[in-house]
């Protein structure tokens, strides 16, 4: 029992550790955790102190849910795009970019739209040579548009 405390106790510490970049993850879980008030607190919190929040897929409804959209561009998944625009009003839903960068919060469509918003991130940080060398080591098409795939 006593590493059941060890490991619960390492989680606690991270869980309040100083974050540079969140990136909060989309998928069918999201429909549930979207309601989970202390999920949404957290990142609520959270995102006070980062340099940059992002989300990847249907994430972007945790990220509306905690009102961090309000008055953005934003996208998320193109079978949600409709159900983003009716939840969230204040959010301007963008349908025509994969990855929607609004400086320090960047939203992506689908699951491959996170890998472009992840070499953006690169880009960003650490230069384009870098990000497309990064893209070309891991066998990706560097994206040289941002247009919606589908």
């Amino acid at each position: 029992m006593p590493l059941g405390h060890e490991v619960a106790a390492e989680v606690a510490k991270l869980l309040h550790r100083p974050l540079d970049v969140l990136v909060v993850a989309g998928g069918l879980g999201t429909r549930v955790q979207v309601d989970n008030a202390r999920l949404i607190e957290w990142i609520r919190e959270r995102a006070t102190h980062l340099r940059m929040l992002a989300s990847v897929c249907t994430g972007s409804f945790l990220l509306g849910q905690a009102g961090l959209l309000d008055g953005l561009s934003a996208t998320t998944h193109w079978r949600s795009l409709d159900r983003m625009a009716q939840t969230f009003p204040s959010i301007r839903v963008e349908r025509a970019q994969h990855v929607v960068d609004e400086g320090p919060v960047l939203t992506s469509a689908g699951i491959s739209a996170g890998i472009d918003m992840a070499l953006r991130v690169v880009a960003r940080h650490h230069g384009e040579a870098v990000a497309r060398a990064t893209a070309r080591h891991m066998e990706y098409p560097y994206p040289e548009t941002n247009v919606r795939r589908i």
